[in-house]
């Protein structure tokens, strides 16, 4: 627990918050009625369950058919994709997009805090750290200039690829993209608070009541120890990632939500002490927002079919998509394979450091599955931690990367952007086309993000690569 000065000074802040946003108790049914909506709100509910059982589902079968090495988070989300179009081919389109409508508001909630989901392992990462041998400042500053170059070498490969696949209807003479300001939430002379503004302040309300509780521990009953602690963690995690996203696109790209989160759960985690561990056996609040990351996951098979016209529909841009990202699958853990993990590179780091990289351009549902297929010395949590800031140098740099070339690189298709990103920079590299109004590329990185996770998943899954790989590294087989 928190030493006494501190939690006073906590206990102060936390109680002027409280009487000084107490007008927002009036927004707290809104945390469960969407848009002031009991059906709206019982839609999400029953598609985010449907979608969550379905992976589990997935993940089930997986076992009992003895595919364990196989995610089953991409199992389900291919799956779900392939019985979509199945629809379509059988039934036709409008079937299909009946389904997919219906799956839609748990497909949006879920893509909506999926960053939320991926927080619990960031929020972790200080012990991971501190288990690693005190390294030399040469081995940080080579895992640092391998985080660059192989993001760079990633995307001018994959932009290199589909350059030369582009179709030419695909090719305008200029960039269609240009930025769009976020609509405003009292726009169109609307007083009423915003869904997601109401949520917020719901949450502000609900974690200065959880801090004012812990502060307060000693003169409470033991009983309500734990649960003000889980309130404490809870809205830490979701406040922290909702406020986040308030900052200026140009400040999200290096200070991602993600970390801000996380940073901040870390926080609220030691304040909270023993008393509510944030991961505790599957019972803590990190362990419950990370068993919805597979769902999350699974719901961008909906996304991909919801897309498939842009990258899908016309066999010559199928081909553009699908061989960039085989390749991009391929040249990512080749490159960490020889830069990183020999150890006759000049950038060579330690296997701990080494191995994590081998997932940084993949979404890091996928990463973390491919770290425990490693073996036990590459860390989910160094992944995830390589994953965001890969993201983070994608989403500044990605565009004006492929703009510095024009000779190489076809910038002005939408196709050559949108693969390039999402195939080196995932989900962070498409929110950063969102926040530029490039929607059409966009759309076509957060589906191309989702095939080069998946060759890179099934590279994984040859015989011999994983051996491999550690037999490079030095250690004995997993």
């Amino acid at each position: 627990m928190a030493d006494s000065k501190v939690r006073g000074a906590v206990g102060a802040a936390a109680a002027i918050v409280l009487i000084s946003r107490l007008r927002d108790v009036q927004h707290l049914p809104r945390l469960v009625l969407d848009k002031g909506s009991p059906t709206q709100s019982l839609r999400i509910l029953a598609s985010s369950v449907a979608i969550y059982g379905y992976e589990r589902l997935v993940a089930m079968i997986l076992r009992r058919l003895g595919l364990t090495r196989m995610p089953s988070t991409l199992a389900a989300m291919l799956s779900l994709f392939a019985a979509l179009r199945t629809v379509q081919k059988v039934q036709g389109r409008q079937s299909s997009d009946r389904l997919a409508e219906l799956l839609k508001p748990g497909v949006d909630f879920l893509g909506k805090w999926m960053g939320l989901f991926l927080a619990p392992p960031l929020a972790s990462l200080d012990a991971s750290i501190a288990r690693l041998p005190p390294y030399s400042g040469k081995v940080w500053a080579n895992t640092t200039a391998l985080l660059g170059l192989s993001w760079g070498f990633t995307h001018a490969a994959a932009g290199g690829v589909a350059s030369s696949l582009v179709p030419a209807d695909k090719e305008p003479g200029k960039s269609s993209y240009t930025a769009t300001p976020a609509a405003s939430p009292m726009a169109n002379g609307n007083s009423q608070v915003s869904q997601e503004e109401a949520v917020r302040r719901s949450w502000v309300l609900l974690g200065a009541a959880g801090f004012l509780g812990v502060a307060c521990s000693p003169a409470l009953p033991l009983v309500l120890h734990r649960p003000f602690g889980i309130l404490c963690e809870m809205s830490t995690t979701v406040c922290s990632f909702s406020l986040a996203k308030l900052l200026p696109d140009a400040i999200q790209r290096v200070l991602h939500p993600l970390v801000a989160c996380a940073v901040s759960s870390n926080l609220a985690s030691r304040f909270v002490g023993p008393v509510a561990p944030y991961f505790d056996e599957g019972k803590g609040v990190g362990d419950r927002f990370f068993q919805w990351l597979p769902a999350a996951v699974t719901g961008l098979g909906v996304r991909m079919y919801n897309t498939t016209g842009l990258w899908l529909d016309n066999a010559d841009d199928f081909k553009c998509v699908l061989a960039t990202c085989s390749a991009s699958g391929c040249i990512s853990i080749l490159l960490t394979t020889l830069g990183a993990v020999n150890p006759a590179s000049p950038l060579a780091v330690p296997a701990p450091l080494s191995l994590p990289l081998l997932h940084r351009s993949v979404m890091s549902a996928l990463g973390i599955e491919g770290s425990q297929a490693i073996g036990p010395e590459c860390d989910p949590k160094l992944a995830v931690a390589s994953i965001l800031i890969t993201g983070c140098i994608g989403a500044s740099l990605g565009n004006s990367l492929l703009n510095a070339f024009p000779a190489i690189f076809r910038a002005s298709s939408p196709l050559v952007r949108g693969v390039a990103m999402g195939c080196s920079a995932h989900s962070i590299g498409t929110a950063g086309l969102i926040s530029l109004g490039d929607t059409e590329a966009a759309a076509i990185s957060g589906a191309s993000m989702c095939l080069a996770g998946t060759m890179h998943t099934l590279v994984l899954q040859l015989p011999g690569v994983v051996s491999g790989i550690r037999s490079l590294a030095q250690l004995k087989a997993a």
